[in-house]
């Protein structure tokens, strides 16, 4: 912090930076203690039988030692299922008190409800909820929990599950069981544990392949398993694996058994495609909405995006997970007709509508690069059901909510799975990996008037996640995306007028004119200028870097690189009681950090860049972001205080 005179103002403003400097070098020491809860038994069992029953049960053991654990599934567990296809069996519920005692649960404990994700639509009043209210609840407690669901035969379209072996708190004894109908073999996976401890859970089992990755500070060991009938694992002292902000899918690093018996993929596929085209049938509805919403469009992108932001806007979208859902999408009639449906059902309705719009569409899937297992296909692993238009420039991609999927922030990363020819066919979107891929660039100068109000002008220069096209379509989309960058510079800029002046697949440029909303903040007679908090890009790519107790990787939507080069001048006379602090240049294997200003004849000019290399950090590479990043977010680093 730089000071022209001794003045009272000054020495507020400097003991606020030593004050944020040194809360920032603050690393807390917390002293060992035991897990909040240990799961001391944990079995489950998923088996089909010869008539195409299935069978799951579960049993689990948990010592409560916090009251932090008082809460959520273990004192108030919540079992879901359909009461029409399944059978729930409550075998065994009740609390072991630290005295030895046991307290048996009262009949009023067990309470019947729709959950919340399905409640409320007709469609799926069948899935129920049973809730469990546990008492004689204290530390050092152990809460019993056993049952049973048997599902009819047909309720389940395929003996499948992705299944955590591991979990938040440590396991000390876990049993997983399953069992396949004889004319449907197994193909399993198990991943995410050390080498020897997966060779041991597959001695003696034949056609394995044992492959090891090298991930994170320990290898890690991944099993395909040819086709099986049965397994029986049994694993003790599994280790703690806590769930943190922006940690990547639990499925990259934790212990995981993925298992199907639906066959390969190559058949899983054109099945599950074709269920979602023989739901697609034509209506008179269908027919009328898909010639009224497409009757001013002019090409076959227009006419189906037309179709799709009608849906948007009158279909209820309801989505909950995989294994309540029924064994097939309802047809898409009755689904339209009634007004809500799954994302399957969704899609089945786009499908129909393109159809009968007259557009060359057809169903595909897509799923996430990082959790899809090819060799044990499921619907569990499907992030979107997807309708495909064929066109001159290759296919585009369609989502019944969200309109046409590109490679942006959200779907980079993604697979897209479709039959063509009968065969297999996969279009990439892939992960945002490279840094120079992804810029946001600021460049301008501001001017602040003797009335303290500013004005001024910035060039904007971004690619790749920065510029997503489905986001910028008009002249309102673009504005609302300038505004929102130029406001994570300066917080009370308004657009006065813009200039694209670049606008195509993964770029998007256009030069500014800005003005404050106001007069910039008066105290003591000073004019306060601070800079936003958080730079342009953390809008698309947020950090975590609220606390330096990590343990566990962090995923951002992107590796990146954001530069900012701002001049500010003020009127003649006026003088610099305090301005933002350059910053040491950091340079990692992360990333790199820098900011340099500079004060000179009435005018400023910061120069800042931060540059990620990756869009997965270990937890030690973001414990050496920390303090970098956070102290360009410490008002010492971003406060201009002028006295006229």
């Amino acid at each position: 912090m730089n000071s022209v005179r001794g003045g009272q103002l000054a020495r507020i403003v400097l003991g606020w930076a030593l004050l944020a400097t040194c809360v920032a070098w603050v690393t807390p020491v917390l002293a060992e203690t035991p897990p909040d809860a240990i799961i001391e038994l944990w079995e489950q069992e998923w088996r089909q039988q010869a008539d195409g029953t299935t069978v799951y049960y579960e049993k689990q053991h948990v010592r409560l030692n916090n009251d932090r654990t008082f809460r959520g599934d273990f004192v108030d567990p919540r079992i879901t299922y359909n009461v029409a296809t399944d059978k729930l069996e409550i075998l065994n519920a009740r609390v072991l008190r630290p005295d030895g005692t046991y307290r048996e649960l009262p009949d009023y404990s067990h309470v019947q409800a729709a959950p919340p994700a399905s409640a409320g639509w007709p469609a799926f009043a069948d899935i129920q909820e049973h809730v469990i209210v546990m008492s004689g609840i204290e530390p050092g407690c152990l809460v019993e929990l056993e049952y049973r669901i048997t599902s009819a035969p047909g309720a389940k379209p395929a003996l499948a599950a992705d299944v955590r072996i591991d979990h938040e708190y440590p396991v000390l004894q876990r049993c997983v069981r399953v069992a396949s109908a004889k004319d449907a073999l197994l193909q399993l996976v198990l991943s995410g544990l050390p080498e020897e401890q997966l060779r041991a859970a597959f001695r003696g089992t034949p056609r394995v392949e044992i492959v090891v990755t090298d991930n994170g500070p320990a290898p890690l060991a991944r099993a395909v398993v040819g086709p099986v009938e049965s397994v029986d694992w049994r694993f003790a002292n599994l280790p703690a694996r806590p769930d943190e902000p922006q940690s990547p899918p639990w499925q990259t690093g934790a212990a995981r058994l993925v298992f199907s018996n639906a066959g390969p993929v190559d058949a899983w596929l054109p099945r599950t495609l074709d269920e979602l085209a023989a739901a697609a049938e034509p209506s008179p509805l269908i027919t009328r909405l898909a010639q009224e919403w497409t009757k001013d469009a002019q090409r076959p992108s227009d006419s189906l995006r037309a179709i799709q932001e009608q849906l948007a806007a009158t279909f209820n979208f309801v989505d909950f997970p995989e294994e309540w859902r029924p064994a097939k999408p309802r047809p898409a009639a009755d689904v339209l007709r009634e007004g809500h449906g799954l994302p399957a059902e969704a899609a089945a309705v786009l499908l129909a509508l393109a159809r009968a719009a007259g557009l060359p569409a057809r169903p595909a899937i897509l799923v996430a690069d990082d959790t899809w297992v090819e060799t044990a296909p499921q619907r569990s692993l499907v992030a979107a059901y997807v309708v495909l238009l064929d066109g001159d420039a290759g296919p585009e991609i369609w989502e019944a909510r969200r309109g046409r999927i590109t490679r942006d922030g959200r779907w980079a990363g993604h697979t897209l799975l479709a039959s063509a020819d009968g065969s297999l066919a996969r279009h990439s979107l892939a992960a945002w990996h490279d840094a120079d891929e992804s810029r946001c660039d600021v460049v301008g100068r501001v001017t602040i008037n003797a009335d303290g109000a500013f004005s001024g002008t910035l060039s904007l220069r971004t690619s790749g996640l920065f510029a997503a096209p489905e986001t910028l379509r008009t002249t309102a989309d673009q504005k609302r995306r300038v505004t929102a960058l130029v406001r994570r510079l300066l917080p009370d800029a308004q657009v006065e007028s813009l200039n694209v002046t670049a606008l195509a697949e993964g770029e998007f440029n256009a030069d500014v004119t800005i003005k404050s909303a106001k007069a910039l903040e008066q105290r003591a007679g000073a004019r306060w200028l601070t800079l936003g908090e958080h730079g342009p890009a953390t809008l698309d790519v947020p950090l975590p870097l609220a606390s330096t107790l990590r343990r566990t990787p962090a995923r951002l939507t992107g590796a990146f690189d954001e530069q900012i080069n701002l001049t500010i001048e003020w009127p003649q006379g006026w003088r610099v009681m305090a301005h933002p602090l350059s910053s040491s240049p950091v340079s990692a294997e992360w990333g790199q950090v820098t900011q340099q200003v500079t004060v000179a004849d009435g005018q400023l000019t910061l120069l800042r860049q931060v540059r990620v290399h990756a869009n997965d950090l270990s937890a030690s590479a973001l414990t050496e972001m920390y303090h970098p990043i956070n102290r360009l977010r410490a008002d010492s680093a971003r406060t201009l205080v002028l006295m006229p």
